[in-house]
């Protein structure tokens, strides 16, 4: 018993082989009747051999019947082996589609061959991997978001008790430090918010010329002051001015998080220097410090949502751990690039690379 896009396919093949096969059959027939009519009045001596021929003409009408008969038994038989072989990886398809609906993403097609049939599932077996990555990127998501509120919440809650119970006093520095925790939950709330807004469909840039300097300029002098009072030298080292296609607004957030970064990661006397490089192709803007560094097998993860090389996640280094994460998504935008460099071993420096 078969049914389904089985049973489509075979009707279609038979339907289509034998009604060609019954055209050819009756065409056949009707010349072989055709040609003994026009024998029969132009042979005068037909009657003396007429029960002959009338023999032969009914045994060529019964063999082409009888092989039109056998010719589509076998369009039959063959009809539903073709068909049962086009339709099983398609089958194979929509029974593995269904349990990705059902949340088993684990779940692969086999594909054999290059034609359309294996390109589609290919092509479902890609979106299973890329469907169960999403799974895994959002159950660690989600582990990371808990345990980013946690920390600062399971503070505030422990200060609080201890005020209560006249453990600890009230004291100025201790609100202080109250308040910190809060601001932390409100600065990863507003990077959830921000980089939700940036994922959505909606999202776009606000481009125009700028001039790439005066950005950078602006964005050095914003965060001038807290590299002074940390003692950080902060230097910039310009090529020749260009306007390029820009949203000056989400530029100057990539470069004072990147700023931020290495201000928060390099030590007292340490030197940050923001550089550029322009050819007739594109601009590459280089942030280098001086601080402690990236190991090269994590240089690709530190744009991963909640990534932190440190990982109990100490406030020394403090931050959400999504900075740098819309720091990418800003980045390729603009259609541009970021990554940091592997040959760099004094520190970390990231570049970015944007068409002209």
């Amino acid at each position: 018993m078969f049914k389904g896009l089985h049973a489509r396919l075979t009707l279609i093949f038979i339907l289509a082989a034998s009604s060609i096969l019954i055209i050819a059959g009756l065409i056949i027939m009707y010349e072989v009747h055709f040609h003994f009519t026009m024998f029969q009045k132009d042979v005068p001596e037909f009657q003396s051999i007429k029960p002959l021929t009338h023999h032969f003409e009914k045994a060529l009408l019964s063999s082409v019947l009888w092989t039109s008969i056998g010719a589509i038994l076998l369009v039959c038989i063959i009809s539903y082996f073709v068909a049962k072989n086009l339709s099983r990886p398609l089958v194979d398809m929509r029974r593995a589609a269904e349990k990705m609906a059902k949340g088993e993403l684990e779940v692969r097609v086999k594909t054999l061959g290059d034609d359309e049939l294996n390109d589609l599932g290919r092509s479902l077996n890609l979106l299973a991997a890329k469907l169960q990555l999403q799974e895994t990127s959002r159950k660690n998501m989600t582990s990371d978001i808990a345990h980013e509120l946690r920390t600062p919440l399971a503070t505030i809650k422990s200060h609080l008790e201890a005020f209560e119970d006249g453990i600890f006093e009230p004291t100025t520095a201790r609100i202080q430090s109250l308040k910190g925790e809060i601001d932390r939950l409100i600065s990863i709330v507003q990077d959830l918010e921000y980089l939700t807004a940036m994922e959505a469909p909606e999202f776009s840039l606000e481009k125009e010329p700028q001039h790439l300097n005066h950005i950078i300029i602006k964005s050095v002098d914003a965060v001038s002051g807290a590299f002074v009072q940390k003692g950080i030298s902060l230097r910039s080292e310009l090529e020749k001015d260009i306007e390029i296609n820009l949203d000056a607004k989400r530029m100057s957030q990539v470069l004072m998080n990147l700023f931020s970064n290495a201000l928060r990661y390099t030590p007292k006397g340490g030197e940050v220097t923001v550089a550029t490089h322009v050819d007739n192709e594109s601009v590459l803007i280089s942030i280098r410090d001086t601080g402690i560094g990236i190991p090269e097998e994590e240089s690709k993860q530190v744009f991963e949502r909640f990534y932190r090389r440190e990982k109990s996640r100490n406030r020394e280094y403090g931050g959400s751990g999504i900075g740098l994460t819309i720091v990418k998504r800003i980045v390729e935008a603009h259609q541009g690039q970021i990554w940091i460099s592997e040959d760099f071993k004094q520190g970390t420096e990231v570049n970015m690379k944007f068409i002209r």
